[in-house]
């Protein structure tokens, strides 16, 4: 761990093995005056993110264009331990849209069956469309589109039309205003 005026910059193994009390400790050492640098793996994305997204990523990124990929010390268990290379999740745009998805956005009757079907399809080794993808991942955790069209080498215009096609067929809610998007997570 290096630490630099109000920065710190974590090496992607001792992010890996940080356990929750190595992030209490941390956290209370340094509060919440100080940022960190992203892992590595998530500037990779990002810098994917920049030519993919242009606007996501300005919206992120265009208040700090001389030194971007440092976010609050508080996500640090965001990106450690068994969260490691999963991701720094983007739900907090401001002017764009959010695509942020997870357990809590599935409407729960109509998203059942369907996402039981997709589990079945994966677990038998079948082909999956992107939608039943992001539906079967967003049942199992918090996700955005663009870290799911990352992992899966799709484009963010086919993930797009995904997440229309499970909102027309009622599997799926898309709170698109970080406002009132930030109901559905723990903000600390």
């Amino acid at each position: 761990m290096i630490v630099a005026d109000d920065r710190i910059i974590f090496d992607d193994a001792e992010l890996k093995t940080m356990s929750p009390e190595d992030i209490a400790r941390i956290q209370k050492t340094y509060g919440a005056r100080h940022l960190m640098r992203l892992p590595s793996y998530e500037i990779e994305f990002m810098e994917w993110l920049k030519t993919s997204d242009p606007p996501v990523w300005n919206d992120l990124w265009s208040n700090s264009p001389d030194e971007p990929y440092y976010v609050s010390l508080a996500f640090l268990s965001e990106v450690t331990g068994d969260n490691a290379g999963a991701g720094w999740i983007i739900r907090d745009l401001v002017s764009t849209e959010n695509f942020y998805f997870a357990p809590a956005l599935l409407i729960e009757k109509e998203s059942t069956a369907f996402i039981d079907a997709s589990k079945e399809r994966f677990l038998r080794n079948d082909s999956l469309t992107p939608a039943q993808l992001l539906a079967v991942e967003a049942s199992m955790g918090p996700v955005d589109i663009w870290h799911f069209a990352y992992r899966h080498d799709l484009s963010i215009n086919v993930v797009r039309r995904a997440v229309r096609e499970l909102v027309d067929d009622r599997i799926l809610l898309h709170v698109p205003d970080a406002d009132h998007l930030s109901q559905f997570f723990d903000v600390d």
